[in-house]
């Protein structure tokens, strides 16, 4: 299928591309805002105080170790923790909403928040349990589930803006109230329905996978939680990995290594990749808005915040995931045949004087990193030289 656009004839790919740059372009911001409160709410309380990973803000405010000033900025941290991760929550909703409103014009951008929306924090469904009728917490279904909803309601939009036809008097009627109310609509049942029950399915195998791996050995138990944990970047399958992870680490059974390392390799590859692209290829392979993004993306994986990168994901899924997912688990191996060893729950960098074999855990970070980058630098001058995604030209940037 092809679309013509003022003389030029613009591949389906080329018209899905640019609504997704466009929820990306609108997400960024709000990433990058929440992202950096965020992680500095952790510096206060861990590098200038050197609290514990384990001991909570809030319990360090109530232990009575602090006073005066410090105990002032202990709050301000747990304000700046709270607002900052806040503001992070959003960034998937509103990419959601900016990707519906490229397609089905700004009678979709309502609907297209509420699913992304219902993507992060699905609705409680009401389901029969133990003879009593309650309310149950699906799994989330993460921002692969925002990108199917986002679609869905943009097209569906489209379509009832095309054949829902009225009387000029009662073209307000129809784009402030009619089709806003059905897209709403259709977007509940559509993530009721379908997206959020497909993907709690699949995080359950995930889970089930996890658990069996963990029983039969290190490797393959590290080979799928690093890939796991690399995933979703934060979503409900890293959730899953994590508390699979938790629980074997908490019994001594196995380490967290491999995840602490997936948590941060992507962040800090796609990051790399803003910075080496033209010294590899000759020219830049992103579009302007990613360098920022890939700074931002690199502080927040020592911060121990993998979500940096969902931005480049987002982008090009159907590429960029399986290149992550492959190079934490290379990263993650390379660390671990090594004897590199981490038990503590916490990928930061503070976290870091705790790993037992830190050298061979940094090299692990490293090579899974160095693949990423490079990996991905080459694949999108190939595409560039082929017409297949376009970006700024080097004087723009």
């Amino acid at each position: 299928m092809a679309i013509r656009r003022r003389g030029h004839e613009v591949s389906g790919f080329q018209s899905f591309y640019k609504h997704i740059m466009t929820g990306i372009s609108y997400m960024i911001p709000i990433l990058i805002m929440g992202g950096l409160i965020g992680a500095f709410s952790q510096v206060i309380p861990y590098v200038i105080f050197k609290l514990s990973p384990s001991v909570s803000i809030l319990d360090a405010i109530n232990s009575g170790n602090f006073t005066g000033m410090n105990l002032q900025l202990l709050k301000l941290a747990s304000l700046m923790e709270s607002f900052g991760f806040t503001l992070f929550s959003f960034a998937i909703p509103m990419f959601a909403a900016f990707v519906a409103n490229s397609i089905g014009g700004k009678t979709a951008l309502a609907a297209g928040f509420i699913g992304g929306y219902i993507a992060n924090k699905p609705i409680s469904v009401i389901k029969l349990v133990d003879g009593v009728f309650d309310k149950v917490s699906p799994v989330p279904s993460g921002f692969l589930g925002a990108i199917l909803i986002a679609i869905f309601v943009g097209y569906t939009v489209k379509w009832l803006n095309k054949h829902i036809k009225l009387p000029e008097n009662w073209l307000a009627f129809k784009t402030t109230f009619l089709i806003p109310l059905l897209s709403a609509v259709l977007c509940m049942i559509a993530m009721i329905f379908v997206v959020t029950p497909v993907g709690g399915w699949i995080n359950i195998q995930i889970r089930n996978i996890l658990e069996l791996a963990g029983k039969q050995g290190e490797y393959v138990y590290a080979l799928i939680l690093s890939a796991a944990t690399a995933f979703d970047l934060g979503g409900p399958v890293n959730k899953a990995a994590g508390f699979v992870a938790l629980g074997f680490t908490t019994e001594k059974i196995l380490p967290l290594t491999a995840r602490n390392i997936a948590i941060v390799i992507p962040s800090i590859g796609l990051g790399l990749s803003t910075m080496i692209d033209r010294l590899l290829v000759g020219r830049r392979v992103y579009n302007k808005e990613f360098y920022d993004a890939g700074k931002t993306s690199m502080f927040l994986a020592f911060m121990g915040i993998s979500e940096g990168a969902i931005p480049f994901a987002l982008e090009n899924p159907m590429f960029v995931i399986p290149l992550y997912v492959i190079s934490a688990i290379i990263g993650s191996l390379t660390a671990i045949l090594l004897g590199a060893v981490q038990w503590f729950p916490e990928s930061a960098i503070w976290a870091w004087p705790l790993v037992e074999g830190l050298p061979q855990y940094i090299l692990g970070i490293l090579v899974g990193s160095v693949i990423i980058a490079i990996v991905n630098v080459f694949y999108r001058n190939y595409q560039i030289k082929n017409g297949k995604i376009q970006v700024d030209d080097d004087d723009e940037i």
